[in-house]
């Protein structure tokens, strides 16, 4: 709050606010200087040469802020509103008291979704002002107000969750829950297609304060939350607050670019084509994309790094065959034979192209002659996808996670989003413009030359 100075202090706080304003530009420019991306993909590829850093930096340009979140009810002690938790799975025994913490934290976090506002999270926390609480309320912050910056109506008309408390560690007055979240979305735009989203880790460790839990630090492995946790680094609000608000820019940005594309879509022809010597059977490759919350074991299996493997896999049911000539130096192989890296020319051993979001994307652009016939080319608009298609995303640029289209979705007869599936966060039926992610780019998939 703001308070009448009295005129003898005017000039020192005339001062001070000059003193305060300066340290913050300075706050400002440090993350935008050093905010890039982690070279490595959100399911991270842990025998896999890091990927190049893009260059890209995000905008420094401010937007206005947002209004605050609401604040539980004092009244109650917390949250009051309702609970959308289906089911429990323990695999582990942890305290009642630290369970209740957890679920409350969860059906915050969700009925702030259902309804794209944000609601206070901070008092479930150790610290309620302090880096831990402050980075999970930002980072949800991000989400809502990405979500409702885009075209389609992406608040929830139905949603449910299910919990998996699958590990333990500590004992007493502080203990480390791993819980594995699964949830079931109708999105008002699309309210007959529910969208699933299976097995994504979260990472509780509580402490005993006064006789009640508190959560002293927190960790999730999803899109709008490790775009936070790549770049934080300070423990600053101020950091935070320019992490958002850069990255609301650069999706206002894109977005605006994206209204661009979708009225040149509309008033073209038709899909982009390419000359191959084999198709590629679409409906084939989509009886694979089924395998979202469980692995198909006649594949290896990528533990916590699964997405290009997934779509890999998706390519090959669909006729697309490996490719084990040229340079594997080059990214000019595409197999997995086993699971060990192979450079020969020889049936056998793993490419990295297979697995590693950005090898693979050299692969589709640079293969020549025998193998995968596809485009890359800028100028696809994402609304061009069609199942079996496959579209990468990230944070500064579209290397870091890969997903598999599966359809798409129209209103009027007019195709308003694109549907994918993936591994690891594993999706099912969800649109793209849920994602938090500013950068995605289509490959196109053809068919196969001899």
């Amino acid at each position: 709050m703001k308070e009448k100075l009295k005129d003898k202090k005017k000039v020192a706080a005339l001062i001070a606010a000059v003193v305060i304003l300066a340290a913050g530009l300075i706050i400002w420019a440090v993350f935008a200087a050093g905010a890039k991306d982690s070279p490595q993909q959100d399911d991270t590829q842990t025998d896999a040469p890091a990927e190049e850093t893009p260059n890209e930096e995000l905008p420094d340009e401010t937007v206005e802020e947002p209004d605050q979140p609401e604040e539980p009810s004092q009244d109650s002690g917390g949250y009051t509103g309702p609970s959308y938790l289906a089911g429990t799975v323990h695999d582990v025994q942890i305290p009642q008291e630290a369970e209740e913490v957890i679920v409350e934290y969860f059906d915050v976090y969700y009925n702030s979704l259902k309804n794209l506002k944000e609601q206070d999270l901070t008092y479930l926390f150790k610290d309620p002002d302090g880096s831990e609480a402050l980075l999970n309320q930002y980072a949800i912050s991000l989400m809502i107000q990405t979500r409702a910056m885009k075209p389609n109506d992406l608040k929830l008309s139905n949603v449910s969750y299910d919990l998996e408390f699958s590990g333990i560690s500590g004992s007493g007055s502080k203990i480390t829950v791993t819980v594995l979240e699964d949830n079931r979305q109708n999105f008002a735009f699309m309210k007959d297609i529910q969208s699933k989203v299976y097995n994504i880790q979260n990472t509780f460790t509580l402490e005993m304060v006064d006789g009640q839990y508190k959560i002293s630090d927190f960790n999730k492995v999803q899109d709008f939350y490790v775009m936070f946790t790549d770049v934080y680094n300070n423990g600053v609000e101020q950091e935070l607050k320019s992490i958002k608000n850069n990255y609301l820019n650069l999706i206002s940005q894109k977005l605006s670019a994206d209204r661009a594309d979708y009225n040149r879509f509309l008033q073209s022809s038709g899909y982009p084509q390419k000359e191959c010597d084999h198709p590629y059977d679409r409906q084939k490759a989509l009886s694979q994309t089924v395998w979202v919350n469980r692995r198909d074991p006649g594949w290896p299996e990528f533990t916590g790094n699964n997405c290009q493997n997934f779509a890999s896999q998706v390519l090959y049911a669909g006729g697309i065959p490996m490719d084990y000539h040229g340079s594997a130096a080059s990214h000019l192989q595409w197999k997995c034979y086993g699971t060990s890296q192979n450079n020969s020319e020889t049936p056998s051993g793993l490419a990295y192209t297979w697995t590693y979001v950005p090898y693979f994307y050299t692969y589709a652009r640079d293969n020549t002659g025998y193998g995968l016939c596809a485009d890359v080319d800028v100028n696809l608009y994402l609304y061009y996808a069609q199942a079996g298609d496959v579209i990468h995303v990230g944070s500064t640029a579209p290397t870091r996670h890969a997903l598999v289209v599966v359809g798409d979705y129209k209103v009027n007869g007019k195709t308003v989003d694109i549907l994918v599936n993936s591994n690891t966060v594993d999706l099912e039926n969800y649109p793209m413009s849920a994602y938090s992610y500013p950068y995605s780019r289509l490959i196109k998939i053809y068919g196969w030359n001899d």
